[in-house]
């Protein structure tokens, strides 16, 4: 795993609270993400089984 101290200096961020900011909308983000696709699933599985019967 990279640390969050390699990703700033890749960046070049000068401050390590920039890549912890862009850090956490990222996470926040991927989270909304996979709630999403987890639904779509979710729906998809249950069509599937209403039209198997």
């Amino acid at each position: 795993m990279i640390t969050k101290t390699s990703v700033s200096k890749i960046l070049g961020h000068k401050n390590i609270q920039t890549t912890q900011h862009y850090a956490k909308i990222i996470d926040k983000k991927v989270s909304e993400d996979m709630q999403i696709l987890k639904d779509k699933f979710t729906i998809d599985s249950k069509n599937k089984k209403t039209q198997v019967s």
